[in-house]
């Protein structure tokens, strides 16, 4: 048994060295210490490239608030947050104001984008203060935010299934 902990934590860890090693040195995956923060900004990006946003991923020191910068006509800022099923409590990350388009990420334990939800910064807020499950003055992702007629399907959009997978993200 100790054995095998010592390979597993072995090969975690080769992995991770495995994606820090590529993801440094390219322009989308650069970022910070928090990977699941950049393997979600890589699935925003994509989505957004998708879509005809000309998105670029901003320098692993932006400290704005935003993650991402779109150079189509909107020239939008977007934030983007993620969560796993390794997520216990449902939540992660506030999510600052200063932004103007907000992608929120769910990833499965299969490793595949279950659902993507996109809104504006004004729906956002106007269906945050609308709703009764969120009080907090700064507000966190929650997994809920996602769901059926959750604060992002009220609001903004939700992919998930087909419409989803069109977009071949992970």
């Amino acid at each position: 048994m100790i054995d095998k902990r010592k390979e597993v934590c072995r090969n975690y860890l080769e992995a991770r060295d495995e994606f820090l090693n590529f993801a440094n040195n390219d322009k989308v995956l650069n970022g910070n210490d928090n990977i699941i923060g950049r393997i979600g900004e890589a699935i925003a990006h994509s989505f957004l490239e998708q879509t005809n946003r000309k998105p670029e991923v901003l320098n692993v020191n932006n400290n704005e608030g935003y993650d991402i910068k779109c150079y189509d006509l909107s020239k939008a800022k977007v934030s983007v947050k993620t969560i796993t099923a390794e997520n216990k409590f449902g939540g992660t990350t506030k999510i600052n104001n200063k932004y103007d388009e907000l992608i929120l990420i769910e990833i499965s334990r299969n490793r595949k984008v279950i659902k993507l939800g996109h809104i504006t910064k004004d729906n956002f807020i106007q269906g945050y203060k609308k709703s009764n499950e969120y009080k907090a003055a700064t507000p966190y992702f929650r997994k809920t935010m996602i769901r059926k007629n959750g604060l992002v399907d009220n609001y903004g959009k939700v992919y998930l299934g087909d419409e989803l997978n069109k977009f071949k993200l992970l």
